[in-house]
């Protein structure tokens, strides 16, 4: 059984005369949080990074943000992580260990993970902001080899992918296809059992190139989020946690005026979220060289 993935691309032809300027509102900055964090089970521990940006109107460029007293917790065990700004990439936030200096690798221990609730939280413009979630399992990708079909253009380059899905439970997953692309599968349709499909490649991949391709475990909040972001963007050289072309709501809240942090959520609250989510997802890698 395969299904193909495939995003189409509409170029408007537009000829201009005059130049036109427009007012557009003024916008309060908005935050954007890339904290999707990838584990590799195989090992004790993980590389984490946490890219952190802001966002204020429409034209403008995405700028470093600082941030305050960021730390990971799990609740159930009472593990805690804290992160500071890599000095070198200021907009990323790698773990400290001890000392009180950046780990080496920016490893943090895949136990403060992988059981319990797992909060995430930080100080933004002396507010308070958290995101909880827990971790998701993946499964190891089977297969991967390069077919000869396309799907609009014979220079798109098809991959197949075969993986089985992990049984007794439902699953989501997420595929990360590199060069910004991912696709968001569930298997409704095939659960308990061995799945492939086919992704095609709209980019100028030449003989020679290489695709890193992982596949990532998802919980229910995580796969909407990204099915509902693909769907409404093109995923450009930011990633998934880019501005969409219509807002997507993702789970890090601000949490002044919260009276239950066992109820956390932002109804009635709309405003108050940034851009971006804070998931933990295993991750099996494969990668392929372009013939």
């Amino acid at each position: 059984m395969k299904r193909w993935y495939y995003i189409l691309y509409i170029l408007p032809l537009i000829a201009c005369e005059d130049v036109v300027d427009v007012d557009l509102p003024e916008q309060q900055p908005k935050l954007i949080v890339d904290a999707l964090v990838r584990l590799n089970l195989e090992e004790s521990s993980s590389p984490v990074r946490i890219k952190v940006s802001t966002t204020g109107s429409f034209f403008d460029e995405i700028i470093p943000t600082p941030l305050e007293r960021m730390q990971i917790l799990n609740e159930d065990n009472g593990g805690v992580k804290f992160f500071i700004a890599d000095p070198e990439k200021p907009n990323e936030y790698v773990p400290l260990n001890s000392m009180g200096e950046p780990e080496v690798g920016d490893l943090a221990p895949n136990t403060l993970f992988t059981e319990g609730r797992v909060i995430l939280t930080f100080v933004f413009e002396d507010e308070l902001y958290l995101a909880e979630t827990r971790f998701a399992p993946s499964t190891p990708i089977t297969s991967l080899e390069q077919g000869d079909g396309f799907l609009l253009d014979e220079d798109d380059k098809e991959v197949i992918v075969s993986f089985t899905d992990i049984p007794d439970q439902q699953n989501q997953y997420v595929f990360d296809f590199d060069f910004g692309e991912f696709v968001a599968v569930e298997d409704r349709f095939f659960q308990d059992q061995d799945f492939e499909f086919s992704y095609f490649y709209d980019k100028n991949l030449e003989s020679g190139d290489t695709a890193n391709i992982s596949i990532l475990g998802a919980d229910e909040g995580f796969y909407n989020y990204m099915d509902l972001l693909i769907e409404q963007s093109s995923l450009g050289e930011n990633g998934p946690f880019q501005v969409p072309v219509t807002t997507v709501r993702g789970n890090i809240l601000k949490v002044e005026g919260v009276d239950n942090i066992d109820i956390f959520d932002n109804v009635g609250r709309p405003q108050e979220f940034v851009l971006g989510y804070f998931a933990i997802a295993q991750e099996y890698k494969a990668s392929i060289t372009i013939e």
